[in-house]
């Protein structure tokens, strides 16, 4: 029998946020060293290519479906300003020399001007991306985060609050609270597939533990232009990884779901 869960977008109330979970925002302190994990999912115009991409941060890596030949290419490598230079690697992470893929990634829009190509140049091939669900007027977000520090075992630090800031006027458009969070990263993806960036922080609450894979999901809702907490993701154990060319999410343990119209299907 199959699970369903609905990606909830509605408006919630959180009646069991702790008293210890409750900070004056006097006390909070701005973090600049938090990693966003940004991963985008782009296909080629032709359809030939899937392309799930991690960019933007210091070790940008990728994975390159090829539907034609049905081969998938992991790639890992560096990235100056908007240029990617991503070689193929093994299992192991470690380089193979068999494929380079380089690329001028276009940050608001997504679009991706790449070459792929083998190494004794027997094969060489100009791919343009763009993403999977091309929204117009997709809203362009930074993020400033505050937390607080020098706090006793088994984390020093803790992210409690997020500010969401339009990129194009430097207005904060959503303050997201009421969580305590894993302070050096955070995942922003599109966890349903509707081409909106959400958010994921490592819930580090209740003395849980960055081992303890529990995460805090903030869905963006469309409709309301706002971030929205999930109840229903937050239920699930385990990290999700997304398989956007079968829109499918991989939380581990056996847990694999189908996204269908916005329900989670669990595949037994």
């Amino acid at each position: 029998m199959k699970t369903k869960l609905l990606l909830c977008l509605a408006t919630l109330v959180f009646s069991n946020i702790s008293q210890a979970e409750i900070v004056n925002a006097t006390e909070l302190k701005p973090f600049s060293n938090v990693r966003v994990s940004m991963q985008r999912m782009l296909h080629s115009k032709e359809g030939r290519y899937f392309l799930s991409l991690y960019a933007g941060i210091w070790n940008p890596h990728a994975t390159l479906y090829d539907f034609v030949y049905q081969q998938e290419i992991n790639l890992k490598g560096l990235q100056k300003g908007d240029q990617l230079t991503l070689k193929s690697v093994d299992s192991d992470q470690v380089e193979n020399g068999q494929y380079q893929f380089t690329g001028l990634l276009e940050s608001n829009t997504g679009d991706l001007k790449a070459q792929l190509s083998k190494s004794d140049h027997s094969f060489e091939q100009s791919i343009q991306f763009e993403p999977v669900v091309k929204i117009l007027n997709k809203p362009n977000f930074v993020f400033k985060f505050y937390g607080l520090d020098n706090l006793s075992e088994p984390y020093s630090t803790v992210l409690k609050q997020l500010d969401i800031v339009n990129k194009n006027n430097n207005t904060v458009v959503q303050s997201l609270t009421g969580f305590t969070a894993y302070p050096k990263s955070i995942g922003y993806m599109d966890i349903n597939f509707d081409g909106y960036y959400d958010i994921v922080l490592s819930d580090i609450s209740q003395a849980r533990l960055i081992k303890d894979r529990r995460y805090i999901y903030w869905m963006y809702n469309p409709k309301t232009q706002q971030f929205q907490r999930s109840p229903q993701l937050e239920k699930i154990v385990g990290f999700p990884n997304l398989h956007g060319e079968k829109q499918q999410i991989d939380f581990g343990s056996g847990q694999l779901y189908q996204v269908e119209n916005g329900l989670l299907n669990r595949i037994e």
